[in-house]
């Protein structure tokens, strides 16, 4: 994004090379602009091309024109040669580097540039046009820094006010050496410059602001290109991310659902990203049909993961039947028996110990941390469904391990005393019908 400018020979001979060679008619129309542009530092240089020159400069526009460099090339050498004043060396050199621009020798045409420069003979918008255009050749070599001193002392002479394209080639240079702070005040100014911003130097600013740290005006830039390229999916991720991370939760999720609806997310990670904020904003429901929705379409794999996050959300948006579908689908293929323990749990609460007792052993099949509690519910369970054997053997169980020993302890106290209870009952009532049985036979 730093190095998107580009330049071209016919770019440069249009800004620059027709207006290096006036007539007449074309040096009075450099004085009349010096005239009319605000006043700096104007240069005193001036001067004119001789009939000769002028015709031999024609005749070199004319074989540049018909792509005809090497013999372009070669004329200017002779004709520099021949010139009789620095004003004409300038323009010539000028010549020369617009050919070698047009055959992408890039160190010829600023050594050609810099030549004329060092004369010091052209006037003031000429001499400008060529601070700048040596800037981007430095600029396009790669030489950066050489790049930042021609642009400097391109704003500092100029007397016309400088293009937009000029603050952002020295704020390209600026971020290509890391001065991020110096290159965003070109940008802004370039920006204030023009009625229609161009994305790719929204996309500087945007860069710059992040590099920065300055995540509020990054949001800023990032609704400038939704508004600007609202088809770009980038733009949209990017501004919800953003806006996360300045904790703007709920901006974050009003633009990211905005990009679900146009289509934008269709990968895993993105739609479990937003089903992940939708869950953290307490809105389960919106997170369930997400997931629902991602595995309907295949972009979401049905493996435990998302089975389990699917479970969650259901229960936390009190859907629990589908909640108990989503997470046993998620035991099944589990390689831990964690799902199961929590089913159980749920059972547990909900008194359906049938269920319970299903899933329980499950767990501890296929193995968890809290086996001993396991074994406990299970006990609970079982006791509860009258199966007063499995849950003395789930209890005793319990027992063995130090989280669950008290309470099986308790409840297997607790069965004991049932059973003891239930047999002095026992022998009471057996002893009664016995006594019953006497009493009638002493009677007969």
């Amino acid at each position: 994004m730093l190095r998107a400018l580009t330049i071209t020979a016919s770019a440069l001979l249009v800004v620059g090379l027709l207006t290096a060679i006036p007539a007449g008619n074309a040096q009075a129309q450099e004085s009349a602009a010096a005239q009319a542009a605000p006043k700096k530092k104007e240069r005193k240089a001036s001067g004119t091309l001789s009939e000769g020159t002028y015709r031999q400069l024609e005749r070199i526009h004319d074989l540049i024109g018909k792509n005809k460099n090497a013999e372009a090339l070669e004329k200017s050498q002779a004709l520099l040669e021949r010139v009789g004043n620095d004003y004409e060396r300038a323009v010539v050199r000028q010549t020369m580097a617009f050919i070698y621009v047009s055959q992408n020798n890039y160190k010829a045409a600023i050594a050609a540039f810099e030549e004329a420069l060092k004369l010091d003979a052209l006037p003031q918008q000429p001499y400008e046009q060529m601070l700048y255009n040596v800037a981007q050749l430095y600029f396009q070599d790669g030489q950066t820094d050489r790049a930042i001193q021609s642009m400097e002392r391109y704003f500092a002479e100029a007397t016309t006010e400088p293009p937009a394209d000029a603050h952002i080639l020295l704020a390209s240079a600026y971020a290509d050496r890391k001065r991020f702070a110096d290159a965003l005040p070109q940008v802004d100014k370039a920006l204030a410059k023009v009625k229609e911003p161009k994305e790719s130097w929204l996309q500087l600013k945007l860069a710059l602001h992040y590099e920065l740290k300055q995540f509020p005006q990054c949001a800023e830039v990032l609704l400038r290109l939704v508004s600007l390229v609202p088809a770009k999916e980038d733009y949209w991720k990017q501004l919800s991310s953003i806006l996360f991370e300045i904790q703007k939760d709920r901006e974050s999720l009003a633009v990211l659902a905005l990009a679900d609806r146009q289509g934008f997310l269709d990968t895993e990670g993105e739609l479990r990203n937003l089903a992940n904020i939708y869950l953290l904003l307490n809105i389960p429901y919106k997170a369930a049909q997400i997931l629902e929705r991602g595995l309907e379409q295949k972009i979401l794999k049905a493996d435990e993961k998302t089975l389990q996050l699917l479970g969650d959300a259901w229960t936390m948006a009190r859907e629990y039947d589908k909640a108990e579908a989503a997470l046993k689908r998620a035991a099944a293929i589990s390689d831990s028996g964690e799902i199961y323990y929590r089913l159980g749990q749920i059972y547990i609460e909900d008194e359906r110990w049938k269920d319970a007792l299903e899933v329980l052993p499950k767990a501890q099949a296929k193995g968890i941390k809290k086996m001993g509690d396991a074994a406990y519910l299970e006990g609970v369970a079982a006791f509860q469904a009258g199966n007063r054997k499995r849950a003395v053997e789930a209890l005793r169980k319990a027992q063995g391990y130090d989280e669950s020993r008290n309470n099986a302890t308790q409840w297997l106290n607790h069965i004991a005393q049932i059973e003891e209870a239930e047999a002095q009952a026992a022998i009471a009532a057996a002893e009664a019908k016995a006594d019953k049985a006497e009493g009638g036979s002493a009677k007969n």
